[in-house]
């Protein structure tokens, strides 16, 4: 079926057609009602704007009149259901001039033309009548043009076809993906991706993406406004058939309406998520609409960017900012501490904790509150889901848990002593608090999760309380990407078993930096678990796609000396700048430990982006530097030491993906071995810089 975006006018004859165009061939792209606007004409609003490959872009102007008492070239006279005459122009003449205004706007498109003086596709355009029977269709086609107005007899799928393919205009080739891509977002300018802040052009949606943005909703229940603008009939999902979820998520379950949007790095998910929330804010724009993550640089450089110009309208809020709107009604603000900074404390005054370890304790801590497993027979007697690189993760026998539970009440006792919380408190305080009737000021119909592998159990029972019962969640996660939390979405308590759809192609990168990067996790045992969440196929990314970008590979080079490290990081950094004309906040020093990062920040230009990698998910630099990886890569205490590796591994995965161009490794002492699957794809450069 073709893919058509937008709604049918209201008569019968919109409906129409509109059901006629929905059951032609997947290889048209039909927009209903688009605005196309160039320069200081007057914008136009025909019926409908087609892309279709073997015959160029094409305008439809769709007229429900019955009557047509006179007609010329340009004009037809109608009688009315009141017996009153009206004259009006022709559907052909305005679909011509709606024709030529499209043709002008891509004509304006230099990426299109290429210094072409003409389109490298025709535009046609037709009108139709669906009352009308074949013989009027005849007579007027003698005055309007043969072949450009059609009739009811012509709405059968495979005559419309054929009739659109019989437009007058000859096209002797098709289309190209990007000469389509480029005609779609010339009728949907909300296609081209644009940096709000520098005003930077940074492509264009795909088709996939474009689907899943625009993908209809189930229907709601909606208010009379809302059932007039959103009348658009529902995609098929291709649903799987019924499986089995737990109890205790089943009424959960039940009342979602669930989109899971799922990609590797850089395939463009917060680019989907941007697109619907323009969508649904067009469709249904009496809906109450939530944009939320829990990553501070993807709120800040990425969604308040791109959506900020729609509030009031929907509203943008960060995770922790939901929960301490609720927790403070309740309870006094008080700052979380760091849980591994309370366990390296205990670690240091019991033997006991020193044996497990402070990485390995403060996992275990904030997966016991995420999970609500604060209570010792519940963690004692449970299996450890969710956990590690096996079916169940790290094995602990009951005894042994036992002494981890003596040690979690241990540390609830240090935070007691100092009247502290950390943050799992604070959200499990929050979820109690609206688990006991402490209401939200605003519940949405809408809300829309981005980087949501970060989410724990408790915090998708939050979001359910700021959803009204029949409302629908629009999830985008990377599961390569759960470098902290290995949750599935099953236990999370949404099933996403059918409703998920997946993004392959990493446009962010060059090949040649993806292939690096997925080398790390392509077979390493917990990335493949993660990838195959949920009962679903263990996707891989398209490589082969030929709008992936090529460049140079990622560059490792190994320095005698600390000194040595900081001295071509800067060099090269300064180089990049002034000889390549690369802006500071395009390059990006990132490495998992702060002191690393706080070091780097003060020998580089102001503007330079130095992070700890935990904060980079949904991040991108046109060049990364990645030094000292290998303190990058030591070994946790407690930790397993195969879960300890698979992490490290997706943590350079992450890393490496926030390149665009260019990726620097370094290192003095000895490779990392953990690193090993990256060898083949990186090129080893003695340190020749001056």
């Amino acid at each position: 079926m073709a893919q058509i975006y937008g709604n049918p006018g209201p008569e019968w004859g919109d409906r129409k057609v509109y059901d006629a165009l929905s059951k032609l061939s997947d290889d048209l792209i039909i927009y209903a009602q688009p605005k196309l606007v160039y320069k200081h004409k007057v914008p136009r609003y025909p019926d409908y704007a087609i892309v279709y490959k073997k015959k160029g872009v094409i305008i439809l102007e769709v007229k429900d009149w019955k009557n047509i008492i006179e007609y010329d070239g340009t004009n037809a006279v109608i009688c009315k259901k009141d017996r009153s005459t009206l004259q009006l122009t022709s559907p052909v003449e305005q679909a011509r001039s709606a024709a030529h205004q499209l043709a002008d706007m891509l004509k304006a498109d230099e990426d299109l033309m290429k210094g072409r003086g003409k389109l490298p596709f025709p535009y046609s355009f037709a009108g139709i009548l669906p009352h009308q029977s074949l013989e009027t269709i005849q007579a007027l086609e003698k005055v309007w043009g043969e072949g450009l107005i059609f009739g009811k007899d012509d709405l059968q799928p495979e005559k419309l076809l054929k009739r659109l393919q019989d437009i007058p205009t000859p096209f002797t080739h098709t289309m190209s993906d990007h000469e389509v891509r480029i005609a779609c977002a010339t009728i949907k300018p909300e296609n081209k991706r644009f940096d709000r802040t520098t005003g930077q052009f940074k492509g264009i949606i795909d088709h996939h993406q474009e689907a899943i943005a625009r993908e209809p909703v189930t229907p709601l229940k909606t208010s009379e406004k809302r059932k007039q603008k959103a009348t658009q009939p529902t995609l098929v999902l291709q649903e799987s058939p019924e499986v089995y979820i737990p109890t205790e998520v089943t009424e959960l379950t039940t009342k979602l309406q669930v989109r899971l949007v799922r990609g590797f790095a850089g395939t463009g998910k917060t680019d989907v998520l941007t697109l619907r929330t323009h969508f649904l804010h067009d469709q249904y724009p009496d809906s109450n609409i939530l944009v939320t993550t829990f990553n501070n640089p993807v709120y800040e450089h990425r969604l308040l960017p791109e959506l900020g110009h729609l509030q009031p309208k929907i509203d943008i809020i960060k995770f922790a900012t939901l929960c301490t709107s609720i927790y403070t009604k309740r309870y006094k603000w008080r700052s979380p501490q760091n849980t591994l900074g309370v366990v390296a404390k205990l670690v240091n005054e019991n033997p006991l904790a020193k044996e497990f370890g402070p990485a390995f304790l403060a996992d275990e801590f904030q997966w016991m509150k995420e999970t609500e497993r604060t209570e010792r027979k519940v963690y004692v007697q449970r299996v450890r889901e969710g956990r590690g690189s096996g079916p169940t993760g790290r094995t602990l026998g009951r005894a042994m848990k036992r002494s981890v539970f003596d040690l979690f009440e241990n540390y609830q006792e240090m935070l007691h002593k100092i009247k502290a919380q950390d943050w799992e408190d604070v959200y499990k305080r929050t979820l109690e608090c609206l688990q006991s009737g402490i209401e939200p000021e605003k519940k949405y119909d809408f809300i829309l999760i981005d980087e949501a592998q970060h989410f724990a159990p408790t915090w998708i029972k939050i979001i359910k309380e700021f959803l009204k019962p029949d409302g629908a969640l629009f999830i985008c996660d990377d599961p390569s990407q759960s470098m902290y939390r290995h949750y599935s979405w099953r236990q999370k308590g949404v099933d996403v078993v059918g409703r998920t759809r997946w993004l392959r192609i990493p446009y962010r990168n060059t090949k040649q930096i993806f292939e690096a990067a997925y080398a790390l996790i392509d077979t390493d045992p917990l990335a493949q678990k993660l990838l195959a969440q949920d009962r679903e196929e263990v996707q891989q990314p398209d490589l082969k796609n030929t709008a992936l970008r090529e460049g140079p590979k990622p560059q490792v080079r190994q320095f005698l000396s600390p000194q040595e490290e900081q001295d071509f990081i800067r060099y090269q950094v300064n180089h990049l700048i002034e000889k390549e004309g690369i802006q500071p906040e395009d390059v990006g020093i990132l490495h998992d430990s702060n002191y690393v990062v706080n070091k780097y920040k003060s020998i580089l230009p102001r503007g330079v982006q130095c992070f700890e990698t935990k904060k980079q998910t949904g991040m991108e630099y046109r060049t990364v530097f990645v030094p000292e990886i290998e303190t990058m890569s030591e070994h946790a205490a407690g930790i397993d030491l195969n879960e300890d590796q698979s992490r490290q591994r997706l943590k350079f995965y992450m890393t490496i993906t926030r390149a665009k161009e260019l990726v620097y490794l370094s290192y003095r002492q000895n490779w990392p071995g953990v690193l090993d699957p990256i060898k083949p794809y990186v090129e080893w450069v003695p340190n020749q810089y001056r």
